[in-house]
């Protein structure tokens, strides 16, 4: 049986032997035949199954099936078959793709070995520790290959803190093993690593150039965990031979914040995605985009994996209503039992009710089909869905996607927005750029009612069809690297706080705006009369006389502006947050028309569908290009546009696809 991505009518979809199925699945760390059958009836076709006998952060183990990687070149595959057996008695039409952990366990640890689930980037360079892991996950591919290649359609590598590949407890810190591979990346045997004060100084947001070996460290510690990636796929591709998809949890440049981003080692993101060994990559939902007043928003550049032909699945994790309030399993640490129920982290911000439940369950469903990303649903203890209602919608979007199969289904956005990891390499570990400017201007970009696509650096060469780019972070960014494609005359560029700066380039050169660092804090940004942002150090105003200034600090002085560049307009704005009435006010000014202009009604577009969540307590309007009837997809609802307006009445599911009826 062979499994391939392929693309329909604009979509990403799963081929099995040349039959199509819509990326839509199952994951539970409590697989039971009572769910299973549950998201089987429901028309879920695609389930994963997680092996290991690792004991989660919680203190419960991740399966309780048991281990399979039990000794030094020693395997016991029962825990897999049994697993594997309960669900294709439960899913008898399905098809299923095995994850497997290939973290240290219990007795590999000895000495002064360090933990990979905790301390991956200490252990990740160590030669012995690679190939152990890569002999367990070729043999066990190879025996789920031998005796269910058949019902497999692909296979997830988990490694690291909370199996999504971080080094999240280590820190940074230094270790024998880490500075052994530190010299073979240097070439220099005898390299030490950094100073841990060295890499936790303060002050400003970009390392001074007498830091230059804080960067060439950071630029390592990263690079140790995608070559550990890139290894391990590697090795299990010499099994399934890119008959069978793989993935891993990776890239979550949005997500992290300071100062987790630097530790975690996720900034080689590029590398990974750029590998014709992986195909698929996941995440969970936004963590700090959960709540019901909330857009939906997703933790990597999603566009980037779609522009290579390969599946991002949006992990559905909420806490919902019926989401168990207690842990009732014994409880570990230090391989010791501890208690036996354990209050679950979460549950007080959960769902009160079953309708919180759906429309958190249908605003990401109608996020994802939107931007043409997978999805699965994560029954992570069991019980997460145990509802009629939530079973029925779950179902219900399995039609729609169907239904929408023979659509066009590209996206609708004219706005590419790009950001890099290269970048953070420069930016201190103290700095809040990475929460602020990478993770919080995600509810910016969506609070303007236009829809935007997500891209790292490396894919603004490749993008044509866009009408405005807004450049978030990109501090070492030179002239040379931005395309012909970008300049073009009609383009909008949106350049924010820093470009080039990082590099030693001019920013003038870059934004074709004159533009000034300045020693004294200029104040907040003034828009509207109110005062909004404050400035960040290193400060910069605009000092351009041939700009027209659209705002100011509240020292008077220039904060955005913009200047036409031979038909190119460019922006510059000192900040790297704008208020998202400014930046609609930008896009409009433009040409680009927002679905939406109250900041809590987000809007979701494709060439399908018009997609929106209302997340206010009155009835939305939108903007459509066409006058007539439109057909709610999720409820059945038939509204009318006129003058290029539709109203959308408040109800209890706040979410609407809606099509030309």
């Amino acid at each position: 049986m062979v499994s391939s991505i392929i693309r329909h009518n604009g979509q990403l979809m799963v081929s099995i032997d040349g039959k199509k199925y819509p990326a839509l699945a199952f994951k539970s760390f409590r697989p039971n035949p009572r769910n299973i059958s549950e998201f089987y009836r429901a028309g879920v076709r695609l389930f994963t199954v997680l092996s290991s006998g690792v004991i989660s952060g919680l203190g419960i183990p991740y399966s309780l099936f048991g281990e399979s990687w039990i000794g030094p070149g020693q395997y016991d595959f029962g825990p897999v078959d049994r697993q594997m057996d309960m669900f294709i008695r439960n899913a008898p039409e399905g098809f299923f793709a095995p994850m497997f952990q290939i973290d240290t366990r219990p007795w590999y640890l000895g000495g002064d070995t360090p933990n990979s689930f905790t301390h991956l980037s200490q252990i990740a360079g160590d030669p012995r520790f690679m190939r152990d892991a890569c002999d367990y996950l070729r043999a066990v591919i190879a025996h789920c290959e031998e005796k269910y290649g058949s019902r497999i359609w692909g296979y997830f590598m988990l490694g690291g803190t909370t199996t999504e590949w971080f080094s999240d407890f280590d820190y940074e810190a230094p270790h024998p093993i880490k500075e052994a591979a530190y010299r073979r990346y240097l070439g220099d045997d005898r390299a030490t690593l950094p100073d841990p004060a060295l890499l936790n100084r303060t002050g400003g947001n970009f390392l001074l150039p007498d830091e230059a070996e804080v960067k060439r460290f950071r630029r390592f510690h990263a690079r140790l965990i995608s070559d550990f990636i890139l290894a391990c796929a590697s090795e299990a591709q010499k099994v399934i031979r890119h008959e069978k998809l793989l993935g891993l949890y990776f890239g979550y440049l949005f997500e992290l914040g300071s100062p987790r981003l630097h530790n975690a080692g996720h900034l080689d993101y590029e590398r990974v995605f750029d590998s014709p060994d992986i195909d698929m990559i996941s995440s969970p939902s936004s963590y700090g985009y959960r709540g019901l007043r909330d857009p939906s928003a997703f933790m990597v550049p999603q566009k980037s994996l779609d522009l290579r032909g390969k599946l991002y699945f949006l992990e559905f994790d909420h806490r919902t209503h019926t989401t168990p309030k207690v842990i009732h399993e014994p409880v570990y640490a230090g391989g010791n039992q501890i208690y036996s129920a354990l209050n679950f982290p979460g549950s007080d911000t959960a769902c009160k009710t079953e309708t919180e439940s759906l429309n958190l369950m249908y605003r990401d469903f109608v996020f994802c089909e939107a931007n043409g990303a997978a999805l699965w649903w994560f029954d992570m203890l069991d019980g997460w869905f145990r509802s009629e209602g939530m079973m029925d919608a779950i179902s219900r979007m399995v039609q729609i996607d169907r239904q929408l199969a023979d659509r066009p289904r590209r996206g609708a956005a004219r706005v590419a927005v790009i950001a890099e990891g290269e970048a953070m390499y420069s930016v201190r570990k103290t700095s809040p750029i990475a929460s602020d400017c990478l993770g919080g201007f995600r509810r910016t970009l969506a609070e303007t009612g236009a829809p935007y696509d997500l891209y790292s650096i490396g894919d603004l060469d490749r993008l044509e069809d866009y009408d405005f780019y807004i450049f978030l972070n990109q501090y070492t960014m030179t002239p040379d690297r931005l395309p012909p494609s970008c300049r073009r005359k009609g383009k909008t560029l949106l350049w924010l706080y820093a470009p080039g700066y990082a590099a030693g380039e001019a920013m003038t050169s870059l934004t074709g705006i004159h533009v000034s660092e300045v020693p004294e804090d200029p104040g907040r940004l003034l828009w509207d009369g109110v005062p909004t942002f404050a400035a960040q150090a290193p400060h910069f105003i605009v000092d351009d006389p041939q700009a027209r200034v659209i705002a100011r600090f509240e020292n008077g002085s220039a904060a955005v502006a913009e200047r036409d560049v031979c038909g190119c307009l460019n922006i510059y704005a000192a900040l790297y947050q704008l208020p998202s009435s400014l930046l609609r006010t930008l896009l409009e000014e433009s040409g680009i028309a927002p679905a939406s202009r109250s900041p809590h009604v987000y809007a979701y577009c494709s060439q399908a569908f018009l997609g929106v969540y209302n997340a206010t307590d009155e009835a939305a309007e939108v903007f459509v290009a066409e006058d007539g009837r439109y057909r709610d997809l999720i409820e059945g609802g038939i509204y009318r546009a006129e003058g290029g307006k539709l109203t959308l009445p408040l109800k209890d599911i706040r979410a609407y696809m809606l099509v030309r009826d």
